[in-house]
């Protein structure tokens, strides 16, 4: 799975930590903010065994935890 990261420049650090910690690998880092917004591509290698509901699950989950 491949997601693009779009976040505040000065979120930036703090949201590549966040995904890390979740077992993303970090890609295509662009260091320069444009509008004030920075960017990079989370992957993570998804396993035969998951299924679409844990996909959906962990992603609910992992919203709840940015949201508080």
């Amino acid at each position: 799975m491949r997601i693009r990261v779009t976040t505040r420049a000065d979120l930036f650090e703090q949201r590549k930590q966040q995904h890390i910690e979740r077992g993303y690998q970090i890609e295509d880092e662009r260091p320069i903010p444009v509008n004030g917004l920075r960017s990079f591509i989370a992957v993570r290698k998804v396993s035969d065994s998951d299924g679409i509901g844990d996909l959906v699950a962990h992603a609910l989950k992992g919203q709840q935890l940015l949201g508080e």
